[in-house]
């Protein structure tokens, strides 16, 4: 049976970054929230993403995972808040290189997802800059970017997931698992 792992980062992608005047007409104006972290820091997340991120993982052959610097405080103290991915595995950030670099951790945990599952959705607000920043440098393009097997999604981060995202992540997923 093909599988498909969905690696989602938190901010700028599923918590957008509160920017003044940032627009958040993408989603429905009253599913938009911010909660409190353990008194920590407010978080702001439609309602509608985390719906539509519970219906692609809801699936038996898709994987959720968590690609964040929040690493285990992602599904402890984030998951329960938003009703997501509190049984998600979180990624590690250890052996990884600088952002600038081939090696940047989350390439290398997206590369070593793909060992594991037929398809793999990347979706990372940093993702558009890495690459920019890999051009500018004249480093070579990832060895497992081509393919077909990996979907990278870079929201603006003043904005996170737009349903555009999530609907080629959907149509990826369809396409991988047949």
């Amino acid at each position: 049976m093909a599988s498909v792992a969905l690696l989602l980062d938190v901010d700028g992608v599923l918590c957008p970054f509160a920017a003044p005047d940032a627009p958040r007409d993408h989603w429905p104006a009253d599913t938009w929230r911010v909660e409190p972290i353990e008194d920590l820091l407010d978080v702001e997340w439609s309602t509608a993403v985390v719906d539509r991120l519970r219906d692609l993982t809801g699936r038996p052959d898709v994987e959720g995972l968590w690609c964040t610097t929040w690493t285990w405080r992602a599904p402890r103290m984030l998951g329960g808040v938003l009703g997501l991915g509190e049984d998600w595995e979180y990624l590690d950030h250890s052996g990884g290189r600088a952002f600038a670099e081939v090696g940047w951790w989350k390439a290398v945990r997206a590369r070593e997802a793909l060992a594991l599952y037929d398809g793999v959705v990347w979706i990372d607000d940093l993702l558009d800059s890495w690459r920019d920043e890999l051009a500018i440098e004249g480093a070579p393009a990832p060895e497992f970017w081509p393919g077909g097997r990996l979907l990278t999604l870079s929201p603006a981060p003043d904005r996170g997931i737009e349903p555009h995202h999530l609907d080629a992540a959907e149509a990826f997923i369809e396409d991988v698992l047949g």
